[in-house]
């Protein structure tokens, strides 16, 4: 548990806070788009994985209060902190067009996992906006598990490359001075040396 330094402690609240505010958001407006992982992926990648499997659980329980629904989708934002200090390690936030390769990838493991959980739990209707996609395509005559599929992926797709873009200017906006005290800063600071 190296990586719990006292920042690291502060910054997990925070990236809970911005999942669930972002999270809200896009239930309250019905958007085909998730905007709970934000906070995750900054703290995985510049905390670790333990640090961003914490901030995915406490968001999965927070939004479930509201939402019951999306308790089972907590395991996926919990691996999104894995998944970041992952690439984090391996460079994959330093140049824009790695930040946008990363949306792809992160959206396509994320749907992997989600779509038993939405087509076996929910009949593929979760409750948020990707159900009018669900909706429209069982309309039309497809089943529920590739219905699921398109639907989730779709929304991933959207959804991971806009998160991953913030990110990519939420992490180049913050100062070495502040970075350098976090437990992954050398992946982020050696440019700048």
């Amino acid at each position: 548990m190296k990586n719990f330094n006292k920042l690291t402690i502060f910054l997990i609240p925070i990236g809970i806070a911005v999942n669930v505010v972002g999270g809200q958001l896009a239930v309250l407006l019905k958007l085909p788009v998730f905007l709970d992982s934000i906070g995750t992926i900054v703290v995985g990648a510049l905390c670790g994985a333990w640090p961003g499997v914490l901030v995915g659980l406490g968001c999965g329980l927070i939004n479930a209060i509201s939402l019951p629904t999306l308790l089972p989708y907590t395991v996926i934002g919990m691996l999104f902190g894995v998944i970041a200090s992952f690439l984090a390690k391996k460079n994959m936030f330093d140049k824009f067009w790695k930040a946008l390769i990363n949306g792809p990838c992160i959206a396509l493991i994320s749907t992997c996992i989600a779509v038993p959980i939405t087509a076996t739990l929910y009949g593929g209707f979760v409750g948020t906006g990707a159900s009018v996609i669900v909706t429209t395509l069982m309309a039309a005559g497809w089943d529920v598990v590739p219905a699921t599929f398109v639907s989730e992926l779709s929304s991933e797709l959207m959804d991971k490359v806009i998160c991953l873009i913030i990110i990519y200017f939420v992490l180049k906006a913050m100062p070495a001075r502040f970075v350098v005290k976090l437990p992954n800063s050398k992946y982020f600071i050696k440019e700048e040396q």
